[in-house]
């Protein structure tokens, strides 16, 4: 069952089911059929083990969230609609996690599920690499390889932005970049050539990122510094030769290097501090901006319950004009999950997942603690899921709540980290004092 739910995890990480329906003709059931797979290994436990199931506090909160969310929706204008937002995350996330949690219990099924992840990332990172060598246009890699908006430098050369097999880039982007800790973690809890084989995966992972040019990304990672410090995860050293490699390859990337140098450009100006405002930004920051003060706009004027889940995009046509800014045509998202849920859910919402996210981060933090001394693979993984979630939250700063699944992925697997048990008292300290022992010796000699 453990190569089962990896498979499972591997195949909805890589967005298989959907690229298989979408660019491949694919019945839609299989795209609901393989999440739901992973029951199969939860109904082993259930029915042959006769172990029970699982109901930890993370997903008590996102249960009570999904009902107030449902009483946000019934009280909202287009019930039906929010009903149909409301169904998806249900379905994509609680249930998805829930059944997450489930299927993984073990160590063993854990340290599997997040290899399948990480291998999953590693051949998303591999496919964009290999576009950028053998021409992006040319090679779609059936689906895995799918291109998004295009972008040009100070000199007028244009590079296509890669979206994988997601198909929108600064998508892609967040889920990539969510796996770089969880690799660079275990690579540095493992030996031999599994340590090789997760410091392969994060290279790969890291190049699909940099070749999405998304500058959210770029600040969710480096936001995402001071924490894998704090847990000791990394090391100055570490960070110096980072942001060495980061400059080399900004050099080599003058598109990339360009967007970076405009994300200080659009604070400034965002926050008065350079002439001209927002006004002279890019079109993109612009437009964001406005989308964002939509939103804020829906939750001023429904602060309780909010408009409904979905309905932020209804408002949009009303509150631009009024906001001004660079205004488009049609329903826009809240390019903020965190407005999104305010102008959508209220405060009744946005307190839900709050504490959805406060005990998904204490769990990982006490699971991080109990591991350190006795189970150091466990323990990278626990750390690498606490900091992907930092990563996966300061990204929603700046995209809204679509794709959702991967977010619920991370919060199954982290319920699965925080239930692992160290070793007890009794092997901690002969571990202890093990390695106490080899210190004193290579000391001596």
């Amino acid at each position: 069952m453990i190569a089962l739910t990896a498979g499972i995890l591997f195949l909805i990480y890589l967005n298989a089911p959907a690229v298989a329906v979408r660019m491949h003709g694919a019945p839609f059931i299989l795209a609901a059929a393989i999440p739901l797979a992973l029951a199969i290994p939860v109904a082993h436990r259930v029915l042959v083990r006769n172990e029970e199931l699982r109901f930890p506090k993370l997903l008590i909160a996102a249960a009570f969230m999904m009902a107030m969310n449902a009483v946000s929706a019934l009280a909202s204008i287009h019930p039906h609609t929010s009903m149909d937002t409301l169904q998806n995350w249900v379905i994509e996330g609680v249930l998805l996690a829930l059944l997450i949690a489930n299927a993984v219990r073990t160590a063993a099924e854990l340290k599997a599920a997040t290899v399948a992840i990480v291998a999953a990332g590693a051949v998303m990172g591999a496919v964009a690499i290999a576009q950028q060598l053998l021409g992006a246009a040319d090679h779609p890699f059936f689906g895995l390889g799918q291109l998004d908006s295009e972008i040009a430098d100070a000199g007028g050369s244009i590079r296509v932005r890669l979206a994988g097999p997601i198909g929108e880039t600064n998508r892609f982007a967040q889920i990539m970049a969510v796996l770089i800790p969880i690799a660079g973690s275990c690579a540095l809890t493992s030996r031999g050539i599994r340590r090789a084989s997760y410091g392969l995966a994060m290279l790969l992972i890291a190049g699909g990122v940099a070749f999405t040019f998304s500058r959210g990304a770029i600040v969710a990672l480096v936001l995402a510094v001071p924490f894998a410090l704090s847990f000791r995860m990394l090391q100055i050293r570490h960070v110096i030769l980072g942001f060495a490699a980061a400059t080399c390859l900004l050099v080599a990337m003058p598109h990339y290097a360009e967007r970076v140098i405009s994300i200080g450009d659009v604070a400034m100006k965002g926050l008065g501090l350079s002439s001209g405002g927002l006004r002279n930004s890019d079109g993109a920051a612009r437009g964001r901006m406005t989308e964002m003060k939509s939103a804020a706009l829906v939750f001023l004027d429904h602060p309780i319950l909010g408009a409904g889940p979905g309905l932020a995009p209804h408002y949009y046509d009303e509150n631009a004009g009024v906001v001004g800014g660079k205004v488009r045509q049609g329903e826009r998202r809240s390019h903020n999950l965190f407005l999104q849920l305010a102008a959508e859910t209220g405060i009744v919402g946005l307190a839900a997942f709050a504490l959805v996210i406060v005990i998904a981060f204490q769990g990982l933090d006490r699971a991080r603690r109990r591991l350190e001394r006795s189970e150091r693979e466990l323990w990278g993984i626990a750390c690498g899921l606490e900091v992907a979630l930092v990563i996966s939250l300061a990204t929603s700063l700046f995209l809204h709540a679509a794709y959702i699944r991967y977010f619920w992925v991370l919060l199954g697997l982290s319920v699965a980290a925080s239930a692992q048990e160290g070793a007890p008292a009794l092997v901690r300290l002969l571990v202890r004092m093990l390695r106490e022992t080899a210190e004193r010796i290579r000391a001596d000699a």
